[in-house]
């Protein structure tokens, strides 16, 4: 029983510290949209990287894996630390 326990309390914490909107409230933020300055040098709202990265789109953008959340320039427009 007690091994059951631990188990369910890892799995929760892993899936609680790994899981993309609970990344972001600690502070870790998705790939940075200034890595390429080249396509994203005029975006300046949310709804233009659905265009590209919307799950219905067919440009060249890798698809979201988080369509229905809101906030893109928030968790991807920080800073590249080397």
């Amino acid at each position: 029983m007690r091994f059951c326990r631990k188990m369910l309390v890892l799995l929760v914490s892993l899936s609680i510290l790994l899981g993309c909107a609970s990344r972001h409230y600690l502070g870790f933020h998705g790939p940075s949209i200034k890595l390429h300055p080249d396509v994203h040098e005029a975006l300046t709202q949310d709804d233009e990287c659905l265009e590209c990265h919307g799950p219905d789109s067919d440009s060249d953008g890798r698809p979201t894996s988080h369509p229905d959340f809101t906030g893109c320039l928030k968790c991807h427009n920080d800073e590249v630390k080397p």
